[in-house]
């Protein structure tokens, strides 16, 4: 009988604690991020402020981030990506920086993700395409120029989007550093896919940038995070001279307290020359890089400079098209021989350094005449009525077809005697006031290949397939005047006869094609205040004012970049890593 009722005794206590298992609380959402960061990145910690704004979107907010360089923003959004249904979209403006990362992401044995862009061979391309058919792709990346096509459109309506994030974010605002016009697809993509959540990224953007985005894309107020532009291993000092000659000698002296490997950045393409050939002089392997030099050559300085080896490039002096990404990671200095013209482009490029997040250096060369250079880039840039009405009479005067224009930036400056920036801040302010539309990389000639015949009659049937059968090269402009049809148009339905397969098409993208929406009668009507001309010179200054500002501050420097982002800080703060904290 003992025995008996020692076996029910095991019986019930087996019962309680299956009961007891059952009645287990489900995971939190803190286990389950901690989970799958473990499971699909191998940590078992976020850094500060990853997890506050993962947990926004996998709650479904809208989100606005503003994270510092360097600190692993790429997490934010990859792994919400991964945990949610469907497919998220990645917009983002450099396909090496997107390349890159889904490497990265395949490397860690995570093969849920795509890449779409221009570079892409049409086999690859119509993998990847039924791959998000099939809903295998979980993180799609693609650049802004993708959303004009509304074939493409349509394909990613057809697809649950749970997460749609725009990185580089900055990139929409013509204040913004690196406004991209292509970026303005966004809006109409976000209006056509109606994604769950959208999640905006950038490390560089003060709240009237942040504010004009918005206006911009006129979504739902996100939730805005600012992470804390700060990154307490990288050390801030300024060094100030008042004469340009001393500077060789503050560089001189500098390096002999630093090691490793560094950037240093200049204003005029001419000093990155200069300063590279005084180093080599002192032996260190040093190069310079800027746009005026050959590709191949920009190609080699860069991966000499990613060589750890002995043999590698230890210096590259650059201007600031040594940029988007260099990530890499023991970067120990950054150099500015010329001051910025914002705190933006400084904080961007301090941020490549100390990415392994080891103790770095962000040294600041302060010469007060180099305001001069800012001051003239902002009157060689800013526009008024007279340049922007001439620039849009040459538009107008150019051959093309109807109310199109392909353009090619050398032929424009020759035109209107402008430089190219100024050119280039005109078009955003016709743009913006509605006179014109431009269509980046666009190719003067094209060559076509026709594949087998299509079994779908209204493609055999279309007057573009029908004309392309009869040449297999034409200029773009003579083929929509000699058929009547519009430049636009012939790209899109090139891209999507592409996309479908019934052809493959080559062309260098040389041009820009634009897009007359008004004419310069009714141009010449308005007045500069109704232009808003004026906003552009006061905004320019006043960044330049604020650069200043940091580097002549008697008080924490980083004090200075904090306030400048929207952060709240106590007046009494101290960073502790910048030389007003810690001489």
């Amino acid at each position: 009988m003992g025995n008996l009722q020692n076996l029910l005794n095991e019986v019930d206590a087996l019962l309680n604690s299956s009961e007891t298992i059952d009645k287990q609380a489900p995971l939190s959402q803190d286990d389950e991020l901690h989970n799958a960061l473990d499971q699909h990145f191998g940590h078992n910690t976020f850094r500060h402020g990853q997890q506050e704004i993962i947990e926004s979107i996998l709650n479904g907010e809208n989100v606005f981030a503003v994270f510092p360089t360097g600190h692993g923003k790429s997490l934010c959004f990859q792994l919400p990506a991964l945990m949610l249904p469907g497919t998220t979209v990645v917009v983002s403006p450099l396909i090496s920086l997107m390349k890159d990362q889904v490497d990265t992401l395949k490397a860690k044995g995570i093969s849920s993700v795509s890449l779409i862009n221009s570079t892409l061979a049409w086999e690859d391309y119509r993998y990847e395409i039924n791959r998000l058919k099939q809903g295998k792709v979980k993180l799609l990346y693609i650049s802004p120029e993708r959303l004009r096509s509304r074939r493409f459109l349509d394909l990613l309506n057809s697809v649950l989007i749970s997460l749609f994030v725009i990185d580089e974010a900055h990139c929409i605002s013509q204040w913004g550093r690196d406004f991209r016009p292509a970026y303005l697809s966004i809006c109409d993509a976000i209006e056509t896919v109606y994604p769950k959540v959208i999640a905006l990224f950038t490390a560089t953007a003060p709240p009237d940038i942040r504010e004009d985005i918005l206006k911009i894309l006129n979504i739902p107020t996100p939730k805005v995070i600012v992470q804390g532009i700060e990154r307490p291993n990288l050390r801030l000092r300024v060094l100030e001279n008042h004469q340009k000659d001393q500077k060789y000698e503050l560089l001189e002296k500098t390096m002999h307290s630093l090691k490793g490997n560094g950037i240093i950045y200049a204003g005029r393409r001419i000093e990155t020359e200069e300063i590279a050939a005084f180093l080599q002089q002192k032996g260190y392997r040093a190069d310079f890089y800027h746009a005026g030099r050959e590709l191949h050559e920009r190609k080699q300085i860069q991966e000499a400079f990613f060589d750890d080896s002995k043999n590698g490039l230890h210096i590259v002096v650059a201007t600031n098209a040594f940029g988007m990404g260099i990530d890499k990671a023991n970067i120990r200095y950054i150099i500015h021989w010329t001051m910025t013209g914002t705190l933006e482009e400084y904080c961007q490029e301090i941020g490549r350094a100390g990415r392994d997040e080891e103790m770095s250096d962000c040294i600041l060369f302060y010469y007060p005449d180099d305001r001069d250079l800012h001051e003239w880039f902002i009157k060689e840039s800013a526009p008024d009525k007279e340049s922007l009405l001439k620039l849009l009479r040459e538009l107008e005067n150019l051959k093309g077809s109807g109310n199109f224009r392909q353009v090619a930036m050398e032929d424009l400056e020759l035109r209107v005697g402008f430089k190219v920036v100024k050119i280039q801040v005109g078009l955003t302010y016709l743009e913006k006031l509605g006179f014109v539309k431009r269509w980046h990389n666009v190719p003067s000639k094209i060559s076509v290949s026709l594949r087998t015949k299509p079994k779908d009659e209204k493609v055999v049937q279309s007057e573009l397939y029908t004309q392309l059968k009869e040449r297999r090269s034409t200029d773009i402009l003579s083929f929509c005047n000699e058929f009547d049809l519009s430049p636009r148009m012939v790209m899109e339905q090139l891209a999507e006869l592409q996309s479908e397969g019934h052809l493959q098409y080559w062309g260098k993208d040389d041009l820009m094609l634009i897009e007359l929406l008004q004419d310069s009668e009714l141009f010449s009507s308005l007045s500069e205040d109704q232009m808003g001309l004026g906003d552009y010179y006061k905004l320019k200054r006043s960044r330049i004012d604020k650069m200043v500002r940091y580097a002549v501050s008697d008080g924490c420097r980083m004090k200075v970049i904090r306030d400048y982002f929207g952060e709240e800080v106590p007046e009494d703060y101290r960073c502790n890593i910048c030389d007003r904290c810690n001489p």
